[in-house]
């Protein structure tokens, strides 16, 4: 079936002054993950994460937030970690799900181009889980841990 519109790829140099002038006016208030809590200045006002550093903040908070468990986020965010832990799979198997539960849950944002890398280390009923994640805006190491579930 022919199309009623011309189609074009956009140069190489435009898609990227395209993503540079998209991108860096996202923004977000920025949590200290130790508390749970918005950071503030001494004025009492919320500081914000701006482009790059909201990204991130929004990989950690993805990756730190089971899916289906907090009603503030939809059905498309956050990772299943407890249901693999529950389960109670081998390693290798354990490992391999909890990759896809990553990959699946941050390649929902049109700002991340890949996430690989994986590494893991277990202590007891623990796991800690280290992997690479490419965005729009640059390539960032990121280490989660994940307890075990009782």
């Amino acid at each position: 079936m022919p199309q009623l519109y011309p189609t074009f790829d956009i140069p190489l140099e435009m898609a990227e002054d395209l993503q540079q002038e998209v991108w860096p006016d996202t923004k977000a208030p920025m949590l200290d993950f130790s508390t749970g809590n918005t950071k503030m200045t001494p004025t009492g006002r919320p500081v914000e994460a701006v482009g790059a550093d909201a990204y991130r903040q929004w990989v950690l908070t993805c990756l730190l937030a089971e899916r289906y468990e907090y009603l503030a986020y939809g059905p498309d965010f956050g990772v299943e970690i407890k249901a693999i832990m529950r389960a109670n799979y081998p390693r290798d198997i354990a490992e391999s799900e909890i990759r896809r539960t990553i990959t699946e849950a941050l390649m929902v944002d049109p700002r991340t181009v890949s996430v690989g890398g994986f590494k893991f280390r277990w202590e007891g009923d623990s796991v800690w889980v280290t992997c690479e994640v490419e965005s729009v805006f640059g390539r960032d190491e990121v280490e989660v841990r994940y307890r075990g579930v009782a």
